[in-house]
């Protein structure tokens, strides 16, 4: 046995393969047979299904890296393994490459930006030396993340708490002490009006590069206590916000309002609740510029300093809207009392719609009760003709995804708005 980085002693790297492909198991095997990296070996492991991957990690902590396929079992089992592993285990570390077969189910950028993965490759491009350089290289992150931190141990999931917490105290020491502007990657997602097919707005869209990966806004939250380092990403987002809206304002000859995430759990924070009134303030935009993305729990929190600080912010001209609704259980009285302006349909109900009859079902639910609400909807993640159109047929307001307009750089905006508004569609 050889120590590992954090000082405890463990066997070869564990990688586990996902695939419902019996031939990509067996080529894999034969690649990864004589690999060596860092004085170890590789355990590949196998699962020919998304449900059968979860077992695994169930009862095996310390896989280093998981090669996944997108489409298995159902066309988005990859994606829900990725949020089990992220969101269920809580496992930061884990590095996860998916692969496909089939691009257009998963196009790359939306991959990249919407989910926590480390890597998304084509199989039709992975030769064996590529295999060999993807697994490498995942194994060299996996090892820095360990770093300094209590090494895994074999036995079932619940003992890999101290280690979890480990790897969030060291990424909140990291965010903490970089610069936003070194480490912080900016996309734009445009919000198109399916009705018209014309541009309604703008989602800024950050992502954060560090040692455990490009991390999304709700996993920066998750690991940012309160303090100055959350407040000077907060007024860093804010401060780009107002500077787009009105940039992208004037390109377009009429108000285009900006959505940004909000970067912390708690919306009734005293001091940031300040510091994002104030910034907006002195940028002196129009009432409905700009829009806080939120999370369930921070909006319909049943909470008097939530209710006081979404009173303040509609104040100061902000519009909300409420993230994957329907991920969790909620309080439709605090819905309907602290009533988003918008509320955005979870992903796994709007991917496929067209296909998948129960989908329909859910997705009709979700936009009728919007509907009685007076809330818009947005059918986020659309990524074909026929899902699209199943929106403008429920009478779906919004929608976000390829099949309507890339994500794209912000800079490119402003073309799009230049040529009439319109999207590529």
């Amino acid at each position: 046995m050889n120590a590992d980085p954090a000082g405890t002693a463990r066997g070869p790297w564990k990688v586990l393969l996902v695939d419902d492909e019996p031939a990509v198991h067996e080529m894999s095997r034969l690649v990864l047979a004589d690999l060596v990296f860092d004085g170890l070996g590789v355990e590949l492991l196998s699962a020919g299904s998304a449900a059968e991957a979860r077992e695994i990690l169930l009862r095996t902590r310390d896989v280093a890296l998981v090669l996944l396929d997108v489409v298995m079992e159902t066309d988005d089992a990859g994606i829900a393994l990725v949020s089990f592993i992220r969101e269920q285990l809580r496992n930061i570390r884990m590095q996860i490459v998916l692969r496909t077969g089939q691009p257009g189910m998963a196009p790359e950028r939306d991959m990249v930006l919407r989910h926590e993965i480390n890597g998304y490759f084509l199989k039709t491009d992975i030769t064996a030396q590529r295999l060999h350089s993807i697994v490498v290289s995942a194994l060299r992150t996996y090892r820095f993340a360990l770093a300094g931190q209590p090494g895994p141990a074999h036995g079932p999931w619940p003992a890999a708490a101290p280690a979890a917490d480990g790897a969030r105290r060291a990424l909140a020491m990291e965010l903490s002490q970089a610069h936003s502007e070194q480490t912080i990657v900016m996309h734009a997602q445009p919000e198109v009006r399916l009705a018209s097919n014309r541009i309604a707005g703008i989602e800024l869209v950050p992502l954060w590069r560090t040692s455990q990966g490009v991390l999304p806004a709700a996993r920066v939250s998750e690991a940012l206590p309160d303090g100055e380092p959350r407040r000077r990403i907060v007024q860093g987002l804010i401060t780009q916000a107002c500077f787009w809206a009105r940039s992208w304002s004037a390109a377009a000859g009429s108000p285009l309002p900006v959505s940004v995430p909000l970067v912390g759990e708690n919306l009734g924070a005293c001091d940031t609740l300040a510091l994002i009134i104030d910034t907006v303030r002195e940028a002196g935009l129009p009432p409905g510029s700009l829009d806080l993305l939120v999370s369930e729990p921070s909006l319909l929190n049943p909470h008097p300093a939530t209710s006081d600080a979404v009173a303040a912010l509609r104040d100061a001209g902000f519009t909300f809207t409420l993230l994957d609704f329907g991920a969790q259980t909620i309080s439709l009285q605090w819905l309907s009392r602290l009533g988003p302006d918008r509320l955005k349909i979870h992903r796994p109900f709007v991917r496929a719609v067209a296909s998948d009859p129960a989908r329909m079902a859910l997705a009709r639910s979700v936009i009728a009760l919007a509907q009685t609400l007076r809330i818009a909807a947005i059918a986020d993640g659309i990524a074909s003709d026929s899902d699209a159109q199943f929106f403008k047929w429920e009478g779906c307001e919004l929608g976000q995804g390829d099949a309507l307009a890339p994500a794209c750089a912000l800079a490119d905006v402003a073309e799009h708005l230049q040529h009439g508004n319109r999207t590529p569609h």
